[in-house]
């Protein structure tokens, strides 16, 4: 990887797309809708993994892929129904305590690559919606959204960059954790 965060070649390797949240909570279910339609959109070889509502379930899907695109609900960093991307970094601080009711992606990758080193992936990134204030009848604009910002980060990736986004604070609330 170079400085400037691109990478000097493309990528074909093995690629996770892993959703976090519950189908039964309106402001978390967008994670498990975002990765239905990541299904419909997604090339052959690419993971697909709905999570739950246990961040820590999502070590159960690390096996030092080259690529892991993770998306989940946001509230309080953005307008309803916007896509929030993070190039997550690992060795941030949290910003807060974590406790086992606040473990969510963020803080399950961060014990992870302590306690699994070698299952980490090479990159990993965040895509939230912000659901915080979002209507029933905007979720469908925000699901579409989410996953064309997930099939973004794939391409980019293959061909060696990514697309900008907007970087959250290591302290990024998701929703349900």
């Amino acid at each position: 990887m170079t400085d400037t965060g691109t990478h000097s070649g493309a990528r074909n390797g093995p690629i996770t797309v892993a959703a976090a949240g519950n189908w039964i909570i309106s402001c978390d279910r967008i994670g498990p809708r975002v990765l239905k339609e990541v299904e419909r959109l997604a090339p052959p070889g690419v993971e697909l993994s709905d999570v739950g509502m246990s961040g820590l379930a999502l070590l159960d899907h690390l096996h030092a892929q080259e690529l892991l695109v993770v998306v989940d609900a946001c509230v309080g960093h953005g307008s309803p129904g916007e896509v929030l991307v993070e190039d997550l970094d690992l060795l941030a601080p949290l910003g807060r305590e974590p406790s086992v009711h606040q473990i969510g992606p963020r803080e399950a990758l961060v014990v992870a690559s302590h306690l699994y080193p070698g299952e980490m992936p090479e990159k990993v990134r965040l895509v939230l919606v912000e659901t915080g204030g979002l209507e029933e009848s905007g979720e469908d604009d925000a699901v579409r959204s989410a996953a064309d910002t997930v099939m973004n980060e794939i391409e980019c990736w293959r061909r060696g960059a990514f697309a900008s986004g907007r970087n959250l604070s290591p302290d990024a609330a998701t929703v349900g954790r």
